[in-house]
């Protein structure tokens, strides 16, 4: 079975939409039906890139197959001079390890703290330069950068190049997943996130987070930006120690991600294939 290169779909349906659009534009195929397949059609492609656990635009994981009772916990947009030092101590406290994806600009205002949570023990992976919002509209050359930089720096801080790669927001576009495979970098995505930097509710972020969880579960909370509950406290503070108190209770432990698919299959959305 021969993957199709999303790239290439993406320019053909381009291709036929901007024909499409001009001969419309001659009268010779109706102005509004044509013009309406088009937006469906390139609304198509925009749904495909702003799928964060779409397998279409590139191979994606979103969990693992595995018989260990563990779970990966995962934390984006850090890191954080505040939130990352008071994760780092409850995650000590209750002997978990997660997978802290950083942002390459935060890294270096904050060298000394990436260090210090890979000298805890937790896997350092890369987020992006920028976390641009547009980053899914960015061509190879500029995504490229966000990529090497952010993965030169902490491969310097930590002496470990970091193994996985998540766009900001999950959001991407086709000309990602080459670049990722040329650098040996693999696309993790998340089977369950507590949109724990929208909702100010530590119940309902929690509740997001343990329904339904499985072992191989990748979980996605955020040490960068977190919303704040009623008393103003970011709402970690609080779904973190209750997060891992549930998840014992449950008998599941939490890993980093290279312990948990080190030792399972990873588990991707299904691919648009060809026949062989």
């Amino acid at each position: 079975m021969a993957r199709i290169d999303p790239r290439d779909v993406f320019q053909m349906v381009n291709i036929l939409d901007g024909i499409a659009t001009a001969v419309a534009t001659t009268h010779t195929l109706p102005m509004g039906p044509t013009l309406g397949a088009v937006a469906a059609s390139q609304a198509a492609l925009a749904a495909a890139c702003l799928c964060p656990r779409c397998s279409f635009v590139g191979p994606t994981i979103t969990s693992a197959a595995t018989a260990e009772a563990q779970v990966a916990l995962t934390f984006d947009d850090g890191p954080d001079e505040t939130l990352t030092p008071r994760i780092l101590d409850i995650l000590a406290q209750y002997g978990a390890k997660a997978s802290f994806f950083c942002i390459g600009a935060r890294a270096r205002r904050w060298p000394a703290l990436v260090r210090r949570t890979a000298m805890a023990g937790h896997s350092i992976e890369n987020h992006s330069w920028h976390h641009s919002p547009r980053f899914a509209l960015l061509g190879s050359h500029k995504l490229a950068c966000e990529i090497d930089n952010t993965q030169e720096l902490l491969a310097d801080l930590c002496h470990r190049p970091p193994t996985y790669f998540r766009a900001p927001a999950g959001f991407r576009n086709p000309w990602l997943a080459p670049l990722l495979a040329q650098r040996a970098l693999q696309y993790a995505a998340w089977s369950h996130r507590g949109f724990d930097t929208l909702d100010p509710a530590p119940a309902r972020v929690l509740r997001r987070v343990l329904r339904h969880i499985q072992p191989g579960a990748i979980l996605l909370l955020h040490d960068g930006r977190n919303a704040r509950d009623r008393q103003g406290r970011p709402v970690i503070d609080t779904v973190l120690p209750t997060l891992l108190q549930g998840l014992a209770a449950r008998g599941l432990r939490a890993v980093d991600l290279p312990t948990l698919l080190g030792s399972a299959v990873p588990v991707e959305r299904l691919s648009l294939r060809s026949r062989a």
